[in-house]
This record gives C-alpha cells, structure tokens and sequence, in this order.
C-alpha cells in the first residue's frame, strides 16, 4: 500500500493536493491564483449545498453593487460554486439539465466583474480566475477521486469540450486527431 504524505496543516493539505492535480494536468498556477484556489476550497468544504441553488440571481444582484461587500461577495461566491461545480461535480450540472457552459459563463462573468470594479483589496486574482476559468475548471476535475458514477459520460463530455474548449475533456472521448462534431448535430440518431 503507498504511503499518504500527510502536511501538517489543514492549508498545506490543500495546497499540495492544488498543486499535484495541477501537476497531473499540466496547470501551473500563479500564486496568488493558487493561494485563492486553495482558501476557496477551504471555504467550501464546509458546505453541503453546493450547486444546489439558482447561480444567476446572486450573480444579478451581485451586478447591482459589485464594489460593496455584499456585492462583492454575492459576485465572488458565485464564481466560485461555479468553478467548483463544474470542476468537482459535473454530475449537477446534468442533474439540473442545463450545459457546464452556463456555469462556465456565468462564473467567468463574476469573476471579470469582480476584476472590472476591483472591489476589494483581495482583487488581484480575479481577473486571473476569469481568464483561467477552463484550466482551473480541468485542475478541479484532476481532483476528483476516479469513480465511474462521478466521471462525464463520452457524450457530456464531447459537449463540455466543444462549448468550453476543455482539452481534458475531449481527451476522455477522442483520440487526439478527432474533430468534435458540430454542436446542432443529433446526439441520438438510431
């Protein structure tokens, strides 16, 4: 049986586990991308109801004052389920029969909000976050434990490839000189 390093902090647990999915999936972060990515974490493993509430109207109130700490944290909180559901539980995303690009677009447009009205002294990586959102949406996904149940099937994960540009995705269902089919194609023809 391998040996589990253990890190002598709650923090350095999850930094080491940013930093080896990271690694796994060729992702290397900025600092403070990584530090946020790694608070962030901490912050939502106390939840249980991620991804369980309706995103956009905290993104729409949140629009309605993004420099105030309310706004401000309505906007960063929602980037955040949206990172982490995506990343971490895709299995959501089909459950609630809408695309991971909602989520995508929606936490992307959080986050560069956020960036845009520089809130708060945390800013800085928000724009990072913004632009990064697929990369770290894959780091996510590295992980995950590997069970079955949990994994994309090949066609939600052609999808989340041609809506995102998600390479990692697209890895899981096509060898690397297949082209996606386009978006409007019938996924059940019989």
């Amino acid at each position: 049986m391998p040996e589990i390093p253990i890190e002598p902090t709650a923090t350095a647990e999850w930094r080491a586990l940013v930093q080896s999915a990271g690694s796994a999936c060729g992702t290397a972060l900025s600092e403070p991308v990584e530090a946020y990515l790694v608070f962030m974490l901490m912050r939502f493993s106390q939840r249980i109801q991620v991804g369980r509430r309706p995103l956009a109207l905290d993104f729409l109130r949140g629009l309605q004052s993004p420099r105030t700490g309310q706004g401000a944290r309505r906007l960063r909180d929602t980037g955040d389920e949206c990172l982490l559901v995506c990343g971490l539980f895709p299995q959501r995303v089909r459950r609630r029969r809408v695309s991971c690009r909602y989520y995508v677009d929606l936490g992307r447009g959080a986050y560069g909000t956020l960036a845009q009205a520089g809130a708060d002294s945390d800013s800085e990586p928000f724009g990072a976050l913004a632009r990064g959102f697929v990369g770290l949406m894959e780091l996510l996904q590295a992980m995950r434990a590997r069970r079955p149940e949990q994994d994309l099937d090949p066609l939600d994960a052609a999808e989340l490839a041609q809506q995102t540009g998600s390479r990692a995705a697209w890895d899981r269902v096509a060898p690397a000189d297949t082209t996606l089919m386009p978006h409007d194609a019938d996924r059940h023809r019989h």
